[in-house]
């Protein structure tokens, strides 16, 4: 049952009284304003001028790579061509959120986080409690292999994928289109690369607490700075701790938990040319499984949920520790070596729908775990030379990286007691002893990669390729059987900029992809690599007199080699399956005005099966919104009397998408209104007020397989934060 809006009450404002009451008690440390390059250049022309800032590419550059985004525009982006490049140099449709965005609109989650960029969408199966970073980049599911933090691969297997705490997080780099060229295997429509924060001398240290809907209460600290007087050494802890529930209730009125503890300490060590950071973080969460109510043709949406209260439950621990290492050679040679290790452990129990009775009332369910683990390994070395050839600047990068997964995965499945629909009563579950099915996958991918970077004049050439090994071997541990797979893929990148001395950057590119298939057909084949290519054209413009950047480009994706039934045999699989996706997207990131940052978003996604055996030829895959549409804006008071006040809004409009394969059925398109309210007391103490589907428009995501899925109703949150 949705809960609607939950009244915070008292307990809402004694967290709020204490918030207060710790801020007062904190030392007023000096506000250390941390200026960036540009924003030193800023000029003023009177008090109704535009806020012009002038952009020196080159005093940027060493500030881009790792540390704080400036504001609400990047302008250069790493997780694209893995070296720090101008984002108007780049060839390829990019996004990237930065941390004050993410502060202003209360991120949470990484879905919320990429929900206003042109080409994603997310939620596409309603709240999930379980946390999942569940993200869809121009009508391909990207969070299984299209998912990276720090430029290193972050697979998910099964039910255990690493979860991303926004808070810890710098930015967010979403990169549209296949990435082959340099990270290998990835799904089609695109990548996601998550930059973590990192020790930084000049930071500001943070306490955060926060209350708002469904019994939400959250605290947060980020600290750090100078661990030495020289400087040399650097350290930065992160940590949250959060006790919550849900949207959703059971039927008989259990809420659902989510809960979160998370710490994460780094520490960074600067030589004359060498630096290394060390970068470890924890996290506990204790949530509920993915929520659902039961609905089919003949009943309708019931709003009765399918679960079972004092079961159900969804538990994750994970951990991981990494160090991020650079050499500077002399003027040209640069080398770069990152590395990671991550475990993640699941515990995973749910009651689910199995279909109605013949009197229309009585939902049979059956009960099935999933226990998950997942252990994976992965490092990137990197070679970056810069020099002059024949009058041509280049910028080389040849690479090679690793990666290695051990997953664990087990699977419980049997019946579970009924529930009327009209009269629901729970009344427990249990598994049984024996799992259905029990393996092990080992996964392991290796590449090598070469780049370059040729600029001639105001030409520049991106020209790349990877070869790609990837082995996969899955243990069945209850039939003491092994299958293995093994692929290999040469993947390549073309792209042509052209920079105009007025700021357009017009560019044309073509891409390569691969996403490899477990198992074999029937004659014991193995499958082929599902392969992508896109073609895209667009235009950047960067002004030289404001801060401000705007895309807006046109692609044709075609992914082959997708699995369809094979009309002559039914129990045979074929991969003579395509999809095309071609589309149009605008996306516009600007500080227009004095205290004016505002995003806005287009998207159109033209997705059709082109090839196909299901009988689904000429129709649209499903779940892909042909219209998507974005726009947030935050304004700071000028006003002397209203100085340190900040309001902010937002839309975001989903077009209508297709439940079904066979396009029967379709879900209907939302609209929802986010919005911010904030007051700065002084330097150090803010209030924040931050809601997200203000109207509490109530609407489905999708309704398929027997259930539909809700998409999330209002929040708000009330926080203070206390800066130093």
């Amino acid at each position: 049952m949705h809960r609607r809006f939950a009244d915070m009450g008292l307990r809402t404002a004694l967290m709020g009284g204490t918030a207060l009451l710790l801020c007062l008690a904190l030392p007023q440390a000096g506000f250390a304003q941390d200026k960036k390059p540009d924003a030193e250049k800023t000029e003023k022309k009177d008090d109704k001028s535009v806020e012009l800032r002038p952009i020196d590419i080159e005093a940027l550059r060493s500030i881009t790579s790792y540390e704080a985004t400036e504001g609400y525009v990047s302008y250069f982006s790493v997780a694209a061509t893995k070296t720090d490049t101008p984002a108007i140099e780049t060839p390829q449709s990019v996004s990237t959120i930065g941390r004050q965005e993410m502060e202003d609109r209360g991120v949470k989650t990484m879905a919320e986080a990429v929900r206003y960029m042109p080409g994603v969408t997310v939620d596409n199966y309603g709240v999930d409690p379980r946390g999942y970073d569940s993200i869809t980049i121009r009508g391909f599911y990207s969070s299984t292999t299209g998912s990276f933090r720090d430029g290193l691969r972050m697979d998910g297997n099964a039910f255990a994928a690493y979860t991303t705490e926004p808070y810890a997080i710098e930015r967010i780099d979403v990169m549209r289109g296949p990435s082959g060229a340099l990270y290998g295997q990835a799904e089609a429509g695109g990548v996601v690369d998550r930059t973590t924060k990192r020790p930084n001398a000049d930071m500001r240290q943070e306490i955060r607490v926060e209350a708002g809907s469904w019994d939400h209460f959250q605290g947060a600290f980020d600290l750090g700075g100078k661990a030495s007087e020289d400087g040399s050494l650097l350290f930065r802890l992160t940590g949250l701790a959060r006790e919550s529930n849900t949207e959703f209730d059971y039927n008989d009125g259990t809420s659902q938990d989510n809960n979160r503890l998370f710490i994460a300490p780094s520490l960074t060590w600067k030589g004359d040319d060498t630096e290394i950071t060390f970068l470890a973080d924890y996290m506990k969460d204790s949530r509920s499984p993915l929520f659902n109510t039961f609905a089919n043709e003949t009943v309708g949406r019931t709003g009765v949920v399918a679960g079972e209260p004092g079961f159900d439950q969804f538990h994750q621990e994970q951990f991981s520790i990494g160090y991020a290492l650079s050499h500077r050679f002399d003027e040209t040679f640069t080398f770069r070596q990152n590395a990671r290790y991550f475990e993640v452990k699941v515990d995973y129990q749910t009651v689910s729908p199995n279909g109605l009775s013949a009197d229309n009332r009585t939902l049979n369910r059956y009960v099935w775990a999933a226990p998950d683990d997942l252990a994976q390994a992965a490092i990137d070395n990197q070679l970056e030379a810069r020099f002059d050839l024949s009058g041509m600047r280049h910028t080389m990068l040849f690479g090679f990286d690793y990666s290695r997964s051990v997953d664990r995965f087990d699977y419980y499945s049997g019946a579970a007691s009924s529930l009327d629909l009209l009269n629901p009563v729970y009344t427990g579950a249990v598994l049984p002893d024996a799992p259905y099915l029990s393996n092990e996958q080992t996964l392991t991918q290796t590449g090598v990669y070469i780049q370059d970077q040729v600029k001639l004049d105001q030409w520049i050439l991106t020209l790349g390729g990877r070869y790609s090994w990837v082995d996969m071997d899955t243990d069945d541990l209850l039939t003491n059987t092994t299958q293995s797979f093994e692929d290999s893929a040469f993947t390549g990148r073309v792209g042509l900029t052209y920079l105009f001395e007025n700021g357009l950057a017009p560019y044309a590119s073509f891409i390569q992809g691969f996403t490899p298939r477990q198992g074999t057909d029937l004659y014991g084949q193995p499958f082929e690599p599902e392969d992508s290519t896109q073609y895209e054209i667009g235009v950047k413009y960067q002004p030289a007199d404001y801060n401000a950047l705007f895309t807006a480009s046109v692609y044709h994706l075609t992914k082959t080699n997708v699995q369809t039934r094979d009309p002559a045999d039914i129990n045979n699989t074929l991969q003579t399956g395509e999809i095309e996706v071609r589309g149009l997207e605008l996306e516009a990131k600007a500080g227009l005005f004095r205290g004016l940052d505002l995003t806005a978003a287009y998207a159109y996604t033209d997705a059709e099966v082109t090839e196909s055996n299901d009988g689904n030829v000429g129709l649209s895959p499903v779940l892909i919104p042909e219209h998507t549409a974005s726009l947030w804006a935050v304004y700071s008071l000028q006003q002397p009397e209203l100085r340190g006040l900040r309001v902010g809004g937002g839309l975001r409009y989903v077009g209508s998408a297709y439940n079904d394969t066979l396009n029967n059925s379709k879900n209907p398109d939302y609209l929802l209104v986010d919005a911010l309210v904030s007051y700065a007391f002084n330097e150090n103490m803010t209030f924040d007020l931050k809601a997200s589907n203000l109207l509490d428009e109530e609407y489905t995501t999708t309704c398929a397989f027997g259930a539909c899925y809700y998409g999330p109703g209002r929040w708000v949150t009330a926080g203070m934060t206390y800066r130093w």
